[in-house]
């Protein structure tokens, strides 16, 4: 014989008893009442839709979209510039404790610092005199080789430096 919803609990009473977990006597009734049954795993499968709407699934393929952007972006300019400061400043320091840790190389040092200031200024002169007398014959042709020089060595970086963003991207 089939219960009629007049001899069913209230749904209010019934919820409650299932919620607070203790076994009343509209769960009991429910235990043998297949259209509680049903409305019961009705509720449970509606608690759980609405939880897995409350907290979706990430999609199947995040991490990998997310690895390749960041993959694809470059790390920040000021920690580049960080690690080239530090890796300067380590090598300018090691190289500076190895020089005064031997007596050899310091002394060594030394000597041609003086022999660089000594001759330089004979240097300098010569140099400053050659390019006077290159300067006086040859003005044109020399100005076209450094203008040459000047600009191959710009496009050059420009080409390896690549096409930075735009200004309305940056």
């Amino acid at each position: 014989m089939t219960p009629t919803p007049l001899e069913c609990p209230d749904l209010e009473v019934l919820f409650s008893e299932l919620e607070s977990g203790e076994h009343g006597p509209a769960l009991k009734h429910a235990e043998h009442c297949p259209l509680c049954t049903a409305i019961i795993e009705e509720h449970r499968l509606l608690e759980k839709d609405l939880y897995r709407l409350a907290d979706p699934l990430p999609p199947p393929d995040l991490v990998h979209k997310v690895m390749a952007r960041v993959a694809a972006e470059p790390p920040p300019l000021r920690r580049e510039l960080w690690t080239g400061v530090s890796i300067l400043v380590a090598s300018f320091v090691l190289g500076l404790g190895v020089l005064l840790t031997n007596d050899t190389a310091l002394s060594g040092t030394g000597t041609a610092l003086a022999r660089f200031l000594v001759d330089g200024k004979a240097l300098l002169e010569a140099l400053l005199s050659g390019a006077r007398a290159l300067w006086s014959t040859a003005a044109a042709p020399v100005a076209a080789v450094l203008a040459l020089l000047l600009f191959s060595s710009l496009f050059g970086i420009k080409r390896l430096a690549g096409n930075g963003p735009t200004p309305s991207e940056a």
